[in-house]
């Protein structure tokens, strides 16, 4: 027993070790809207308990949000507005995608309260606010002494919202209009488990100054992911190119060679799309980049993987065209070749049903993808199935033609010896 216990008081020691005092964590997403975090050390302790966040901004915005996760799909957003009155409103709110997200009153909701110092004083909405069990929510949950710990924040400028109304509707952000940083909450921690945004000037009702000025370009336990104005472009173009290349062009390009029987053609629109693929992947990193989501979802590692194999298939496919020229047969090169392209494009399309999924988009834009895809790739399968059957009948011809004397092999030879369509 005494053992048990010596350990404990040395696990007690090490925890309380490293969640030393610190300071509250700023971050100002743009010039003049903030955000500060902080963590209690008994919150810490338990992975339990009240955290505390402040949001300022400028009146000349609608509304600003705050929320917890890595990107809106999931997350708990605390958007904060003018309630008309001196004041700001902030709402607990689960995020969907793309749609507005809904005020939640469930028994798991956020359990806000808005503290002293909260108020719209000199231009500036603050809002200075307690959350009591936002460790865990209706999506994911998040660890109190987490040394990276994601959130995100959008805004949008426009007229007050003047409501005290949880549930009223927001406009939509813009494209460049959010933002997302990872936070090591193990230097946010402070001593006191109350309001850490007060000072001598707050009084209730202010606007309080609190330790929201933190600088752009983050720091202290902070990484910022910042707002790029051509997010929306970025993402709708690295979506478009993808889904040309792995839906339609690569297929397409692989059923040139037996459909022609030219393998400089089928070379060349490979080559094409090969190239058009790894401006997708680009365009691609940029937006996780954008959204902090760079290797952390399925559809970021998967793509990944399926292009860095890409990249291998020109190789693969001269070598094959080299020894076919040679040989007149199949070695194992081709048919490496040719089966893990074909697995490729598979594993590209259901990837990007993924990347539709990931951004949150709308239902029916998903189903016309997987419909499309589907019947594109299945034309593939059926066209490949036509081919083969057609090359195993010249086959079965030439085979017959072979036990004729003289002149009669002649057409089928030289269709051999210069590579024809059975390459």
């Amino acid at each position: 027993m005494k053992r048990v216990g010596g350990k404990s008081l040395v696990a007690s020691a090490l925890l309380g070790a490293s969640l030393v005092q610190a300071d509250p964590q700023s971050i100002c997403a743009t010039e003049n809207i903030c955000y500060s975090i902080a963590v209690p050390t008994s919150s810490a302790s338990s992975n339990s308990g009240n955290i505390y966040f402040q949001l300022k901004a400028p009146t000349s915005y609608s509304w600003v949000a705050l929320g917890t996760g890595s990107q809106m799909a999931g997350a708990s957003i605390f958007v904060m507005y003018q309630d008309g009155n001196g004041n700001v409103t902030i709402s607990p709110r689960l995020g969907t995608a793309h749609s507005q997200p809904q005020w939640d009153q469930s028994s798991t909701a956020a359990q806000l309260t808005l503290l002293a110092g909260s108020g719209v004083a000199g231009g500036i909405m603050t809002a200075n606010v307690a959350c009591a069990n936002c460790e865990s929510w209706n999506g994911g949950d998040m660890s109190l002494q987490g040394t990276s710990v994601p959130w995100i924040a959008a805004w949008r400028s426009g007229s007050s919202l003047a409501t005290t109304n949880k549930g009223a509707t927001i406009s939509q952000h813009g494209g460049s209009d959010h933002t997302g940083f990872n936070i090591d909450l193990t230097t946010a921690t402070i001593s006191s488990d109350s309001n850490p945004f007060l000072t001598s000037r707050d009084t209730g009702g202010g606007g309080g100054s609190g330790s929201g000025s933190g600088s752009p370009a983050g720091g202290n336990g902070i990484t910022l992911a910042r707002g790029n104005p051509n997010a929306a472009a970025i993402l709708a173009a690295h979506g478009v190119i993808g889904a040309l290349v792995m839906a339609v062009l690569y297929p397409l390009g692989s059923l040139l060679m037996p459909l022609l029987g030219r393998w400089y053609v089928h070379g060349a629109w490979q080559v094409i799309t090969f190239a058009l693929m790894w401006a997708a992947f680009g365009l691609g990193v940029q937006s996780a980049k954008d959204r902090n989501m760079l290797f952390t979802q399925t559809h970021t590692i998967l793509g990944t993987v399926v292009v860095a194999f890409f990249g291998i298939q020109p190789a693969l496919g001269y070598i094959h065209h080299r020894q076919y020229v040679q040989t007149q047969s199949r070695g194992a090169v081709s048919y490496v070749h040719i089966w893990l392209g074909r697995i490729l494009m598979l594993l590209g399309i259901i990837n990007g049903g993924l990347g539709l999924r990931l951004v949150g988009e709308r239902q029916e834009l998903v189903i016309a993808y997987g419909v499309v895809a589907g019947v594109i790739f299945l034309c593939y399968v059926l066209a490949k199935v036509f081919t083969v059957i057609g090359a195993q009948k010249a086959q079965g011809r030439s085979y017959k033609e072979d036990r004729v004397p003289g002149n009669m092999r002649r057409p089928y030879q030289e269709s051999r010896r210069h590579g024809g369509r059975y390459a």
